[in-house]
């Protein structure tokens, strides 16, 4: 009797604790669904699933308005930001410069901030100057970058052309082709798309995007770890760590035995010479950061660019008239030349026409999530220390007032009286 008195009381004392600790809207906090028993904002959650990521954030914003909050199962505030005003000024906020701590993202890097699009703070800031300084010095964006590019289109086209008249799956087509115009200067290398490790890269890329996403159930339950940890994704995750530290350890020895301190080659032939400071711990530069930061390469370097590229192809193949204009100027402009950079300025509608695939497309429907590194307002609201910050790029493509007719694709939207520019306004 006395075991089940004591069993009762024990029950009681955590149901209160859960009640009490259960996930709560902070004072003043952006209007949205609200939170139900100890679930968070439930139906915010439950849409994710039901309606989709797209669909469900624009039913927040016609209910709630351009900023709405959220609560997630974990207690976690999370705020959407849907109007370009908005984006721009949270932006501009250093109250705003942070990244969230979100389970998927911490365990890349063994449940540390770490590498160079998911993190924050001084260190953060040491190795984005380091990267964009030294990937500048080494090309990227300047000439010197052209004849890589040309060299890896001409690969791709002399398999495309072997591909003529049969069935094309365009999506991940263009991975490794996007991803070895940066590989060059990052590790000196090319990676063979005939490499079965190239294909594990980008399985482990795509593997990533899909933990990443909302409706992650790391995300959303990450105690789901110790339970279903294969179901849940996290030892999935542990496996894209593994492989990609053992891939940039590999390549660190690789390099480290042909370093050459007067004239480094590459991205990690600078980082391994930082590595040689005494002060290189502090600063962030270490063989596990080098991995995170290697990773991080790879999304900006394979996904993003592979996608809109896929994008483009099926918007030209979609839109006949718009595929004979835009090769109309290419052939008056260029006369069969291959171009260059400098031909940009005489290629407007081209121009416009890849402005346009990435107004209609929008590859990544939410930027890289922000958080509040300390308590702050925005727009007449409170949003507490380590509230996620998301700015709905989609909102703004599709936003009607803007565009005047968002869902169609126009390039002609960009060349007002025949000159390049973005429209203020529906045009």
């Amino acid at each position: 009797m006395a075991a089940l008195l004591w069993l009762g009381l024990a029950l009681a004392a955590l149901l209160a604790w859960v009640w009490v600790h259960r996930p709560k809207r902070p004072a003043n906090f952006p209007p949205g669904p609200p939170c139900v028993l100890v679930f968070g904002s439930l139906s915010a959650t439950l849409e994710l699933f039901t309606m989709g990521i797209r669909q469900a954030l624009r039913k927040r914003r016609r209910l709630y308005g351009d900023i709405n909050g959220a609560v997630s199962p974990t207690g976690l505030g999370i705020v959407n930001l849907c109007s370009l005003e908005l984006i721009r000024e949270a932006s501009a906020m250093p109250e705003l410069s942070g990244r969230p701590e979100i389970l998927p993202l911490l365990v890349r890097s063994y449940m540390k901030k770490m590498g160079i699009i998911f993190n924050d703070g001084a260190v953060w800031r040491e190795q984005r100057r380091f990267a964009l300084r030294h990937l500048r010095d080494l090309g990227l964006g300047r000439k010197d970058m052209e004849e890589g590019i040309l060299g890896e289109f001409e690969h791709l086209r002399r398999d495309m052309e072997l591909l003529e008249g049969r069935p094309l799956q365009v999506l991940g087509y263009f991975n490794l082709t996007a991803l070895n115009i940066l590989w060059r200067v990052v590790a000196s290398t090319r990676i063979d798309p005939s490499d079965p490790e190239a294909r594990l890269y980008v399985q482990l890329v795509k593997e990533f995007f899909e933990m990443i996403r909302p409706t992650s159930p790391l995300g959303i339950a990450p105690w789901l770890r110790y339970i279903v940890p294969e179901w849940s994704g996290f030892s999935a995750l542990e496996r894209q760590r593994e492989v990609i530290n053992a891939t940039f350890l590999r390549l660190l020895a690789e390099h480290r035995a042909t370093l050459d301190r007067d004239h480094p080659r590459d991205l990690m032939d600078h980082f391994l010479i930082e590595m040689e400071t005494t002060d290189a711990a502090e600063r962030g530069f270490t063989e596990l950061n080098l991995a995170v930061t290697g990773m991080d390469l790879f999304i900006a370097g394979m996904e993003t660019t592979s996608t809109q590229l896929s994008w483009a192809l099926l918007y030209m193949a979609s839109h006949p008239a718009a595929q004979r204009r835009v090769q109309a100027e290419v052939d008056r402009e260029l006369g069969g030349r291959r171009p260059s950079g400098a031909d940009r300025a005489r290629l407007p509608l081209t121009d416009a026409t890849l402005m346009e695939v990435m107004r209609r497309a929008t590859v990544l429907p939410r930027a890289v999530p922000h958080a509040a590194a300390r308590d702050c307002h925005l727009a007449g609201y409170s949003l507490p220390r380590g509230t996620v910050v998301l700015m709905d790029l989609d909102a703004v493509h599709m936003d009607a007032n803007h565009w005047g007719d968002p869902d169609k694709f126009r390039p002609e939207r960009f060349l007002p009286r025949g000159r390049l520019r973005a429209p203020r306004r529906a045009a």
